[in-house]
């Protein structure tokens, strides 16, 4: 065997040499990168602007949506929770007395929404969407024609998912917020939607879940007897002026009018079709309508037990296993509770939960808008003897509702009750008639 001549070996000794600077070169490399990746994801921001980007991807979604009947309630599983958006990129446009950090990997449409005004209609959350859109830290969806803020409800409907990113753009966002805090802290971004119908329409809380499955959600509460004498009388004044308005008897309104009701009807649209903004999704005004157990039930926080299936009716709306955020939940008597140390524990409770400035955020509301509450027309006056029999059907409802809210869904430790014990004392009287004088 030919013995090879030393310039070969010192060919390979180099070669080798330069294989192994190579190596070392590289995992150098890797770690310095390893390094700037941990600095620049710990580092301070100064800026006042923190964008979201949402890259380009052409990954399909993953849609799995299995309906099993499980105890006379239909169970959802599945989502398509990573399913990421098509939105393109924004350019890097730099703030002249700041750093605009950007995200240049494509970003899950699943976390563009922190949190949702849920529900319910009538339950103060217009008050809550103007108080938390007026706050530089937040986008609510920003000016809509006319409006300054409105509902967000394009989710509703299976085909408009496309216009409702388009109306949280990056450039929207960042328009109407501003995260300068004092001393050059820079305040959390956090951006929602109010979709008060959100927790009684089958496919609105389906499709926010299977885009947002962790969303967080706030929900107010009402006694359903004066929750149905709002809706009612709203419905009304919302009406057509050249319609000739018919007074539907409140003992026909009682059992379920949602749009996609399947038993225990009631005639739909009577209201419905002659209201000016109204279309097909709507829900009407009903017993049904002032019934929030059964919304809220769809969170898949409790066992599902039998006795709690009877406190629930049996209902056959899907309920979200998938859905994995956080509850802020509280009773209308809260937002307008004149015990002020108590009211404040409330508004500093929903600063925490959403991570906003502390005494930045109120529910009072403003002199203008109490006074055209007090203008409004009432149609009906729920304590009238004509309306007792609804009234009957509702404290029922009422009772069953604080039951099984009381001894199931408090027990969630995803759950949070500002004022706890005050909260228990309000829907506590929701099987008590409001009317009853003694």
């Amino acid at each position: 065997q030919k013995t090879p001549a030393s310039s070969d070996i010192m060919k390979v000794n180099k070669a080798s040499s330069l294989s192994k600077a190579r190596s070392t070169t590289y995992c150098a490399f890797r770690s310095i990168a390893k390094f700037l990746l941990v600095v620049v994801g710990s580092v301070t921001i100064t800026s006042c602007v923190v964008s979201r980007i949402h890259g380009i991807t052409n990954e399909a979604p993953t849609n799995v949506n299995v309906l099993v009947h499980q105890a006379g309630i239909l169970r959802r599983q599945g989502s398509n929770a990573n399913h990421i958006t098509n939105i393109p990129p924004v350019s890097d446009a730099g703030i002249s007395d700041g750093l605009v950090v950007h995200e240049t990997k494509p970003r899950h449409k699943n976390t563009l929404i922190d949190f949702a005004i849920g529900g319910f209609p009538k339950c103060g959350t217009t008050t809550m969407m103007k108080r938390l859109s007026e706050n530089p830290q937040v986008f609510m969806g920003g000016p809509q024609g006319s409006r300054a803020v409105d509902e967000v409800n394009m989710l509703r409907h299976n085909d408009r998912e496309q216009e409702f990113f388009d109306l949280y753009s990056t450039e929207r966002i960042n328009e109407h917020t501003n995260l300068a805090g004092p001393n050059g802290k820079v305040l959390k971004l956090m951006v929602g939607f109010k979709g008060p119908e959100m927790m009684r329409m089958e496919d609105f809380f389906t499709n926010v879940v299977n885009l947002f499955p962790a969303i967080d959600l706030i929900l107010s509460l009402r006694h359903p007897v004066l929750h149905f004498e709002s809706n009612y009388n709203f419905r009304l004044r919302n009406a057509d002026l050249d319609e000739k308005l018919k007074l539907i008897e409140t003992q026909h309104l009682i059992g379920n009018c949602g749009h996609d009701c399947k038993n225990n009807c009631t005639p739909k649209f009577e209201y419905i079709a002659k209201r000016s903004r109204a279309h097909k999704h709507d829900d009407d005004t009903c017993t049904y309508s002032s019934t929030f157990q059964y919304g809220l039930s769809r969170l898949s926080l409790t066992p599902m037990e039998s006795e709690e299936l009877a406190l629930l009716d049996h209902h056959q709306m899907t309920i979200h296993p998938e859905w994995s955020g956080r509850l802020f939940l509280m009773e209308t008597g809260q937002i307008a509770d004149k015990d002020q140390v108590r009211h404040g524990r409330l508004e500093r409770s929903f600063e925490e939960f959403l991570g906003l400035e502390a005494n930045s955020f109120t529910t009072d509301e403003t002199a203008e808008e109490i006074a055209d509450y007090q203008s409004h027309h009432k149609f009906i006056h729920i304590c009238d003897d004509e309306h007792h029999e609804v009234r009957k059907v509702l404290v029922e409802l009422g009772a069953k509702g604080a039951h099984w809210i009381k001894d199931y869904l408090l027990e969630s430790d995803r759950i949070v009750v500002p004022n706890k014990d005050h909260f228990i004392e309000l829907i506590d009287k929701w099987g008590v008639d409001p009317c009853d004088k003694h």
